[in-house]
């Protein structure tokens, strides 16, 4: 099976995610989408920073950031799972309570 070449269609300015798209040349009809995360690199810096910064320190009593997941592991998750991880705060809890995905924590906690 042959493809045409991949074409963007969201250059990911409004969320960190490029979207490519393409269609088979032989399968009339079908299209692939591709996401890529733009924002991956930035934010699990970020994570890093905020889980060193507070390593050792107890939580206070107001709010305080406890995970920030990139718009294209969101994709992911629901692409593997076929869960949309912000309609579902248990979900989200077990996938970030997981090592796999303990990087996106801010702080080194279990949710």
């Amino acid at each position: 099976m042959s493809f045409s070449q991949w074409e963007m269609i969201d250059d990911g300015s409004f969320n960190g995610v490029r979207k490519w798209i393409r269609s088979s040349d032989e399968d009339h009809g079908t299209v692939q989408v591709r996401y890529e995360g733009m924002d991956i690199p930035v934010i699990l810096k970020r994570n890093h920073e905020h889980r060193m910064a507070k390593d050792g320190t107890r939580m206070g009593d107001g709010m305080e950031k406890a995970a920030e997941i990139p718009c294209s592991v969101l994709y992911q998750w629901l692409k593997e799972d076929g869960v949309w991880a912000l309609d579902d705060p248990e979900y989200t809890k077990r996938k970030l309570n997981d090592p796999d995905w303990r990087y996106l924590k801010c702080r080194n906690i279990i949710i």
